[in-house]
């Protein structure tokens, strides 16, 4: 099971999701509320504990309510996932969109819809490398040599290496694209 759907199921008991992403302090502070506000439900209903009327009833049922929807929504959001799967869908429909008018030959288009994928993941290796060619299709040296050495620091795994020395090569050759620090 992912760690983030293992965030998701602990936090039915708020403060165990934030202590298994690793937030102590506020794990330990949501669940302290929550007990509270049960220790005070139980006074105030099973034992009628003198003193505690409707008020305080209420105010322990909207104090645990508060916290245990506080405890799924904030792991929720800590853990990403629906965040993530959006963006991750628009990056992709974008840099198919992308490929599509790059193919097409609407270099303009290609283009901005590149740079709308590297706006939603500065890292894409790919994006960044088809941007470079993009903007190579539209003669825009400078811009090309900028991001294929941008694609080449960011390439951790090396996909790309060997077509973006080669088009390094080219726009040195060219007079365009001189030191690749």
């Amino acid at each position: 099971m992912d760690r983030r759907w293992k965030a998701l199921m602990l936090a039915v008991v708020p403060g165990l999701g934030h202590l298994y992403l690793g937030r102590h302090w506020r794990g330990l502070f949501v669940f302290a509320i929550f007990a509270i506000a049960v220790n005070g439900l139980y006074f105030a209903r099973v034992a009628n504990y003198p003193g505690t009327g409707i008020y305080v009833l209420s105010l322990c049922r909207v104090a645990g309510a508060a916290m245990w929807s506080y405890s799924l929504l904030h792991v929720a959001h800590l853990s990403g996932r629906f965040e993530r799967r959006r963006v991750a869908e628009r990056k992709d429909y974008h840099f198919k969109r992308g490929l599509a008018r790059y193919l097409a030959g609407s270099f303009d288009a290609a283009r901005s819809e590149f740079l709308t994928v590297l706006r939603l993941d500065p890292m894409d290796v790919d994006a960044r490398f088809h941007l470079a060619m993009t903007q190579k299709a539209l003669s825009r040296r400078r811009e090309t040599a900028r991001a294929l050495k941008r694609c080449l620091a960011d390439d951790l795994d090396a996909k790309w290496r060997w077509e973006i020395n080669s088009e390094l090569d080219k726009l040195d050759q060219a007079g365009q694209g001189r030191g690749r620090g």
